[in-house]
């Protein structure tokens, strides 16, 4: 599957924006953004940052991330909920999130 670096940067947004709903980023939440920026080619210091300013941050997008495909929004869904299941039970906004994330991509077929 090919991403394009709108795609990483969306799924890295729609990731930070997913850990800030419950205003407690946790030490996992923090590990687990450093892992998908550094697998989305992201410098370390920009997630350090982005992570240390994530919950002042007014100018960070809350609108739902639209992504280049079914599949990589699919993947994206699928994968943001198998991370969160071993980091913590996910509260209801955070399912809410995920859930805006498959309609507006058309894969709201998914059970989250």
């Amino acid at each position: 599957m090919q991403f394009s670096y709108k795609d990483k940067g969306e799924f890295l947004r729609a990731f930070l924006i997913l850990i800030r709903k419950d205003k407690n980023i946790n030490k996992s939440e923090k590990q687990m953004t450093m892992v998908i920026g550094k697998y989305f080619g992201f410098e370390k210091k920009f997630c350090e940052d982005a992570i240390s300013h994530l919950l002042e941050n007014e100018f960070l997008s809350e609108k739902p991330p639209v992504f280049s495909s079914k599949e990589i929004a699919h993947f994206f869904v699928k994968e943001v909920t198998h991370i969160m299941e071993q980091i913590k039970p996910m509260n209801d906004e955070e399912k809410e999130w995920l859930l805006e994330i498959a309609k507006v991509n058309n894969v709201n077929d998914m059970i989250i």
